[in-house]
């Protein structure tokens, strides 16, 4: 029997690296034959603006499409774009019997912006009628489920894969201080970044603690957020520039509590269990708001804390400094969460089950 082949369509660096290529190498681990399409790079060839317009113009390279619809692979997954080309290709390969399946793991059916006092959702255009004629479709955690389902029965959650066997609990200790650690992209986190300053400022004027984050790259805007702690508490802002996966995981090592805060609205409710999962992963307690796919891995009080207010981030903090044993016991549990829900081989495993299935319907 000759392997199932599959085209990977991809919406952006960002999903493809923590999502789509880990993935990918699952399937190909099963037997699957995976080939991933990225988009075109139009941010770097004309710049934001028109890049943006031009994206939704054209996604991908034209000769990706035709060579697709020509070769007639078992499955096409498009991953999280619905702009007009992408409908019209999905119809055409309904039209050839290649099923389709939709990868969702963004809210981008979201208004982002007014015209003329009505609300505009570029990313929506079309969105409803892909989500609706896919042959599946997957997505990153329960408010994107129940957005889709709306419009198709067929649909199931598959996390963003953590991978286990690289992100693993750490021994020993390399600092002297509780470390209190925030990893991701500073630069478009200030808002929710912003929620730990009172908690930590209140942290800083009890204990002798660190703050880390991996990493502020640099940005200004960070480092005058948490100026004012610098005398309270010691401040490690990370490296002003992007690492290789295996160094990046390095500088989380000498964290011991993880901590992701994100504001209440819409938009962050889309939003994966990741930031908490590689926390769980390295068997860390985690401390997170309840918001997005994070409220429903994390069991309060077990292998994690949720904190709704800026009293709740400072006693849950507080406790977690002072108790070395519940740390590691909620990061034992922790732990067990991720290998059993979070884990690449888990959730890998998951999207080869659905793909076999479509392929064989």
């Amino acid at each position: 029997m000759s392997p199932l082949e599959i085209n990977i369509f991809a919406a952006g660096p960002s999903g493809l690296a923590v999502r789509l290529l880990p993935l990918a190498r699952v399937l190909e681990d099963y037997g699957t034959k995976c080939k991933i399409i990225s988009p075109i790079a139009w941010n770097s060839i004309i710049g934001d603006k028109l890049g943006r317009i031009s994206y939704y113009a054209l996604t991908h390279p034209p000769k990706a499409y035709i060579e697709t619809m020509k070769k007639a692979p078992n499955i096409v997954i498009i991953s999280n774009t619905s702009t007009p080309q992408i409908y019209l290709f999905q119809k055409i390969l309904k039209s050839k019997r290649i099923k389709v399946i939709f990868d969702l793991y963004d809210a981008i059916f979201l208004p982002v912006s007014r015209l003329f006092g009505s609300h505009i959702r570029p990313g929506s255009f079309y969105l409803e009628r892909i989500v609706r004629d896919a042959d599946f479709v997957t997505v990153n955690g329960h408010y994107l489920l129940e957005y889709a389902k709306s419009w198709n029965e067929r649909v199931a959650i598959i996390h963003d894969p953590i991978d286990i066997r690289i992100i693993g609990p750490k021994y020993g200790k390399n600092s002297s201080k509780v470390t209190i650690g925030w990893e991701g992209d500073a630069r478009v986190h200030h808002e929710n970044l912003n929620m730990l300053v009172r908690p930590l400022e209140r942290i800083g004027k009890k204990y002798d603690v660190r703050f880390k984050l991996v990493s502020s790259l640099g940005d200004p805007k960070v480092k005058q957020m948490f100026r004012k702690l610098e005398s309270l508490i010691e401040i490690d802002y990370g490296p002003d520039h992007w690492l290789p996966f295996k160094e990046f995981v390095k500088l989380l090592l000498d964290i011991d509590i993880m901590v992701a805060p994100l504001r209440k609205n819409p938009w962050y409710e889309g939003k994966s269990a990741l930031r908490v999962g590689i926390g769980m992963a390295m068997g860390l307690p985690v401390v997170a708001s309840p918001v997005g796919e994070q409220k429903y891995v994390i069991k309060h009080g077990i292998n994690g804390f949720i904190a709704k207010n800026e009293d709740e981030w400072y006693e849950y903090l507080k406790l977690l400094v002072e108790d070395d044993k519940l740390r590691k016991i909620m990061g034992k549990k922790g732990r067990k969460t991720a290998e059993r829900e979070l884990s690449l081989e888990v959730n890998g495993k998951k999207l080869y089950k659905i793909i076999k299935t479509v392929a064989e319907s």
